[in-house]
């Protein structure tokens, strides 16, 4: 992979190509539902626009559930000068074009490149009715997809696949994904070089031992499928971490009061 790639907790991605900034479902609460709070390092980057907070011009998010999404620091990432970009299924501010890219396909027109959106179900009786997406993300000549919580498809990969002409170079997937068979069908259909699983807690919010079945299912992928690497928290993939160009950062307030944000 030339993109950067780094992982925070629960579903949080940061993609960097070298020119702009990509978080997705990377602001958000979560211990309360046995997944994990943003980490302390990552809030105070986002109060003093420092680290990958510096380098973030779009912010995107699956769907607006506490695990993935916090309005209030969302808010706060706005109200700062990074004029960045925001889109999520749900949101009532969105900063970005949306166009009709086919049937049931939306591209988002923001500067991480094409982003190409599908409404999926999220998993679970009582959420079907919560608005959800899926994407796949261009960047250079890379694509990937994340699939946040939803329940996929084989017709879900049949128009993604409208959109792709090679190979997808990473699909993020959580693990009930990874154990249905809707999932597992939905990961042969497409043209996948690597799988990763995330969506997993910190180990001391692990209270459903998420961690002991992500071990299972890399252990023993299912017939067709690739391995699962399971993502490493607040860490690059690869242990590959860019050298971030020199960048001005406007000076902000200094504030330790980040439990009022979150």
């Amino acid at each position: 992979m030339n993109t950067y790639i780094f992982h925070s907790v629960n579903a949080g991605l940061f993609f960097w190509n070298g020119k702009s900034g990509l978080l997705a479902d990377g602001i958000h609460n979560g211990k309360q539902k046995g997944f994990s709070n943003m980490p302390k390092e990552l809030l105070k980057q986002m109060l003093n626009r420092t680290g990958i907070f510096a380098f973030t011009d779009q912010l995107l998010f699956t769907h607006l559930h506490s695990d993935h999404y916090s309005k209030a620091g969302v808010s706060h990432v706005m109200r700062q000068s990074f004029s960045s970009a925001l889109y999520g299924p749900g949101l009532t501010v969105r900063n970005v074009a949306v166009e009709v890219a086919g049937p049931q396909l939306y591209r988002i027109c923001g500067p991480s490149g094409n982003i190409y959106a599908k409404y999926t179900i999220h998993d679970g009786e009582s959420f079907k009715k919560d608005p959800h997406q899926s994407y796949l993300v261009e960047q250079d000549d890379e694509t990937f997809f994340i699939a946040g919580d939803a329940v996929l498809s084989r017709e879900d990969a049949e128009i993604f696949s409208s959109r792709i002409s090679g190979r997808i170079t990473a699909g993020f997937f959580n693990l009930y994904q990874l154990y249905s068979a809707e999932g597992q069908e939905f990961v042969r259909s497409l043209p996948f070089e690597r799988i990763f699983l995330y969506h997993l807690p910190f180990p001391k919010d692990d209270k459903f031992h998420y961690a002991k079945l992500a071990r299972q299912i890399s252990k023993n992928p299912p017939d067709g499928l690739p391995t699962a690497e399971i993502l490493n928290h607040m860490s690059w993939i690869d242990n590959r971490q860019p050298v971030f160009s020199a960048k001005t950062i406007a000076s902000v307030p200094q504030s330790q009061n980040y439990r009022k944000i979150i």
